[in-house]
């Protein structure tokens, strides 16, 4: 019986089949079908709620994000769109000014892209020191790969010209001593040993973040939330919320492991991929194998085209990936790697594969971004069972860089069609705060491959176009078989929950340049409301 019927709507179920009628029994879907076939399973009581036609698609699933973080961004200071280190100073000047901040209080910013600068150098420590040399100052830069501290936070830290950090860089000037500017490994290192949120402040991220994302349609996140805050913290944060009712999105937790001791001291707590409950799931093991594209740490098999000389930064070697990730593996944990260059994918398949090949257990082990590859790579992808877990609001963001940095392999880039097209299990993501976590800007991304501008005319590299259907898997059906849930979520099907969000216009009937326009009207979660009201429909 059902205690909540949704009915003359447009509903895409995505699994082949297009109905008017949903009923749900609590927090799972009972049936789908027309009113006519629904109406008889309405319990006493039940409610009744026209769609008026309505566009609805499963609960939108975002594969890679940093939900805790986002919410953070609203408290710290924010440094998106500035145009220049001397803006970044009077941003950094006025925050502390406004908030009446006192000295010894640490300054954390982030969001800027230095490539928007006039002259596009990455901000150092000068620039941490021009906003204040009384207070402890990090900025670091939109892609979360690189930052700059001034002398007093690198102090605090224990950061000096003898610190060597695994899989990091700390610059330094001509004559040694340190710029501030902190790369990969170094810069997670250094984010460890500044002041740790608490565990109010980290609910509050939380919840504010949950929020922004119920607006957006989302109803699961798969999320990082251990980059630079301690596991113990993030998991008794979303434990307390979940045991206080306050849990509006299903999270999929990532693991920060990079090492073995890491990752040795995590598989102690006795938790494995899966473990907890349908509101929180421990997910993967999360590696960074390189950096990123536009602070030019994203590791390359040949030399930046505007950059001789330099590869980027590969975090391990081999043998250390290796080891790292059948340790995980045989453990029984998923993992995931960050990687944008085709040296680190490269490096990431070679791993995979290795881990495959001792132990046939279907991990579902993804690259998280997998940016640039060539046919070889997918093809290996393929045949091992790899996964990607794609960004598309990387391409409007990324496409007016990779001429310069890439040259000629610029064409290997985010190659979504062709991982399709091999059976290459994709799921879509975010990565937010680096991007906005609204699935319909990702589909239109997908689809269209262009800005808000619709620049470059008929996309970027429009071989590699989606389908809207396709587009729409990504942050449904294929999100859900990244994280083990396909039986529990994904498609709109009787037994699964009754997670679903409704559009304003059908993003599959429309023109695809008009995806990005569409508004979400209502998101439901476990039958219930997390964002909009019947009224609105």
């Amino acid at each position: 019986m059902a205690n909540h019927i949704f009915y003359n709507g447009n509903i895409h179920t995505m699994n082949e089949q297009v109905v008017s009628a949903i009923a749900v029994k609590n927090h799972t879907i009972e049936a789908v079908g027309t009113m006519e076939e629904v109406k008889h399973l309405a319990e006493t009581g039940c409610t009744f709620t026209d769609l008026h036609g309505r566009c609805v698609v499963p609960g939108f699933n975002d594969t890679h994000c940093h939900l805790m973080m986002t919410g953070l961004k609203y408290e710290r200071l924010n440094l998106n769109g500035v145009r220049s280190a001397k803006e970044l100073i009077e941003r950094g000047q006025a925050y502390i000014r406004d908030r009446k901040l006192p000295e010894g209080t640490w300054i954390i910013g982030g969001g800027y892209d230095h490539n928007l600068f006039d002259d596009p150098e990455i901000p150092d420590g000068n620039v941490m020191e021009a906003i204040s040399g009384v207070h402890p100052v990090m900025a670091e830069r939109i892609c979360g790969h690189v930052g700059a501290a001034n002398r007093l936070a690198l102090s605090l830290a224990g950061f000096d010209e003898k610190t060597e950090i695994p899989g990091g860089v700390l610059d330094k000037d001509a004559d040694g001593h340190l710029t501030g500017i902190m790369r990969e490994a170094a810069l997670d290192e250094f984010k460890l040993r500044m002041p740790q949120i608490d565990l109010f402040s980290a609910k509050q991220a939380i919840v504010t973040a949950m929020k922004k994302a119920s607006e957006y349609g989302l109803t699961s996140m798969q999320s990082d939330d251990t980059d630079g805050v301690p596991f113990p913290l993030v998991l008794q944060a979303y434990r307390e919320l979940e045991e206080e009712g306050r849990m509006t999105v299903r999270i999929f937790q990532e693991v920060h492991a990079p090492r073995l001791p890491a990752l040795h001291t995590f598989l102690q707590t006795g938790l494995r991929t899966g473990d907890g409950s349908d509101f929180f799931r421990i997910g993967n093991i999360k590696l960074l194998a390189d950096g990123s594209l536009g602070a030019r740490t994203a590791s390359l098999r040949e030399d930046y085209s505007d950059d001789p000389g330099n590869k980027g930064i590969a975090v391990y070697t081999q043998e250390e990936l290796n080891e790292v990730v059948l340790a995980a593996h045989q453990a029984g944990m998923q993992v995931a790697i960050h990687a944008i260059g085709d040296g680190a994918v490269l490096q990431c398949i070679c791993a995979f594969e290795k881990a495959w090949e001792t132990d046939r257990v279907d991990m579902r082990n993804r690259i998280v971004h997998c940016q640039f590859v060539d046919e070889d790579m997918l093809d290996r992808m393929a045949a091992s069972h790899i996964a990607a877990d794609i960004q598309p609001p990387f391409v409007p963001s990324d496409y007016p860089l990779i001429p310069s940095r890439l040259g000629a392999r610029e064409s290997g880039g985010y190659a979504w069609k062709s991982m399709i097209d091999r059976g290459i299990h994709t799921g879509g993501g975010s990565d937010c705060p680096v991007e906005s976590f609204s699935p319909i800007w990702g589909i239109h991304c997908a689809v269209n491959r262009t800005d808000e501008k619709s620049e470059p005319p008929g996309g970027w590299h429009p071989e590699q176009k989606l389908t809207v259907e396709e587009a729409v898997k990504l942050y449904t059906s294929d999100g859900a078989y990244l994280s083990f849930e396909e039986n529990k979520k994904g498609t709109l099907e009787p037994g699964k929950l009754a997670d679903f969000t409704v559009l304003d216009q059908d993003i599959f009937e429309i023109e695809p340049e008009k995806i990005k326009d569409t508004k979400v009207i209502m998101t439901i979660v476990g039958g219930k409301n997390t964002y909009g009201t019947a009224e609105k429909l």
